[in-house]
């Protein structure tokens, strides 16, 4: 079963991905062979690679998550996952930016997605649990961070540029550290809905685990419309100021 759920987390991740590539029309600033080789070497090579590497580290050094105190659980869920994830997926994301030298703000958040779009792949694999495959193909959170990450650099890069300190000062902080707390407040809330909901005497705990799911869902639902609503718009508003004859980025002959 789960080895079934790989390729559907890939078409889904892709299908999520794509609406922000299909809207630019013409006038898209990349070729799709641009977006492959982004993705394989920022995103699969270096970033999930040494997610993997600095995450099994972790757990020969520290210990598994899986075997920690419930503390030490949510310790693991900003430092080992949260920090060391988002870390390298900005890193990647930054320097995939500094090869492709994106000029529009759509540009900064496809890049970046494409981080996330890698992550959110490999990661289901390597896990093997149809549960997190559900949950990469009906919210790909790595995806979506990451679009929003990309959105927020741009405006960041462009308000110190104007000079406008304080702007930029907030959108560094949407940039960077949003993520990485979204991501590690996310991992929480899953491992206190599974301290709830496994009680062994059913009672207010469970009920309130249930309820936390609930939430949790609510919330991953409109993050993720908000999230594509904005993708969407921002490539239209960035293709409608681009001339219809805009010419691609030649392709790398390297």
């Amino acid at each position: 079963m789960a080895f079934l759920g790989v390729p559907l987390v890939i078409v889904f991740s892709i299908l999520w991905y794509l609406p922000g590539i299909r809207v630019q029309g013409k006038n898209n600033a990349y070729h799709t062979k641009d977006y492959i080789k982004t993705a394989l070497i920022y995103g699969v090579l270096y970033s999930c690679l040494l997610i993997i590497v600095t995450e099994v580290t972790w757990d020969i050094v520290v210990g598994k998550p899986k075997d920690a105190s419930f503390g030490g659980k949510i310790l693991s869920d900003f430092l080992r996952a949260a920090l060391l994830e988002e870390f390298f997926k900005l890193t990647g994301f930054l320097l995939a930016k500094r090869k492709l030298k994106p000029q529009r703000k759509i540009d900064f958040i496809m890049i970046a997605g494409l981080m996330g779009l890698a992550y959110n792949i490999v990661e289901k694999a390597v896990l093997g649990s149809i549960i997190p495959m559900i949950f990469g193909v009906v919210f790909p959170l790595h995806i979506l961070w990451q679009f929003n990450q990309g959105g927020h650099y741009y405006e960041y890069e462009k308000a110190k540029a104007e000079g406008n300190r304080k702007l930029a000062r907030r959108e560094w902080f949407m940039a960077i550290c949003v993520p990485f707390l979204f991501h590690g407040l996310w991992d929480s809330a899953i491992d206190v809905i599974d301290l709830c909901i496994n009680q062994e005497d059913p009672g207010i705990m469970q009920v309130c685990g249930y309820i936390l799911i609930l939430a949790v869902i609510a919330v991953a639902v409109i993050y993720a419309v908000k999230t594509m609503k904005k993708v969407i718009r921002t490539a239209k508003e960035d293709s409608a100021e681009a001339p219809a004859e805009q010419e691609q980025i030649p392709e790398d002959t390297d």
